[in-house]
């Protein structure tokens, strides 16, 4: 498969026709508004994955998106298949395909338990309200809803749930005198940042694109929350929560993924 391959995804004048061009050893996405042409090495392809009208091909660490609503679903299916016989032919291409296929496509779930515990923080603050500490307060709950939206969908409630309460409880011990409400938010944050990393860095071979993408984003989370947690906390309460979401993470992800 020496020769290049060009499919029109959509023509959309007066701009270029959106396109990819797919050679023997890479791709080019060419068409895209306000993006130059993007040449990915299909060594890099770590994935695909179909999710409504979009086509994921995980390549690096962005993600290729293709699709959109003016793209037939068939030209998306062909440049799934073009792009899986490329790899194929590649040296190793039969374990590249195999790797490509072990990806579980999980769909995301609604993340109805950080939007509970986002009011449920509030109403705490609202009536044990701190002198001069709304601004960090709210500061807190932005993280946690953050790390909460990139956690929730993929791993679910219940693991999030039991995840973020070691790491509050493991907090509350380790703070020598108790958690105050403004800083509470920050236990399960950490906890669900180091629930996230074991995903990550221990079970990224079954990870879908998207969820992937999700996690390095959740990486990036991490260590801001980290950090400004270890600037209003202290080591050791940190320290406790994340620990303690490291610690339970083997047993919450035994089973992943269970759906």
């Amino acid at each position: 498969m020496s020769e290049s391959l060009r499919i029109v995804l959509a023509t959309r004048a007066p701009r270029p026709a959106y396109a990819l061009v797919v050679e023997a050893e890479a791709f080019v996405v060419t068409g895209v508004p306000l993006l130059p042409a993007r040449r990915i090495a299909l060594r890099e392809v770590y994935g695909l994955e179909h999710a409504g009208a979009w086509l994921w091909i995980g390549a690096g660490i962005f993600p290729v998106l293709l699709g959109g609503a003016d793209v037939p679903a068939e030209r998306l299916a062909s440049v799934a298949a073009e792009l899986r016989a490329r790899i194929a032919a590649l040296p190793g291409g039969a374990g590249r395909i195999a790797r490509i296929d072990a990806r579980a496509a999980l769909e995301p779930s609604r993340p109805w338990l950080t939007a509970a515990l986002v009011a449920a923080f509030a109403l705490l603050f609202a009536f044990t309200p701190a002198q001069g500490d709304t601004l960090r307060f709210v500061t807190n709950l932005l993280l946690l809803v953050s790390v909460g939206l990139v956690a929730e969908p993929w791993l679910g409630a219940r693991r999030v749930l039991v995840s973020g309460a070691f790491a509050l409880l493991a907090a509350g011990v380790a703070a020598p005198s108790g958690i105050s409400s403004v800083l509470a938010p920050l236990a399960p944050a950490l906890g669900w940042a180091s629930l996230l990393c074991f995903l990550r860095l221990r079970r990224e071979s079954v990870l879908s694109v998207r969820a992937r993408s999700a996690c390095d984003g959740g990486l990036l989370l991490a260590l801001a929350i980290v950090l400004h947690a270890l600037s209003v906390a202290g080591v050791v309460p940190v320290a406790g929560a994340a620990l303690a979401g490291l610690l339970v993470a083997p047993l919450l992800l035994t089973r992943w993924p269970d759906a």
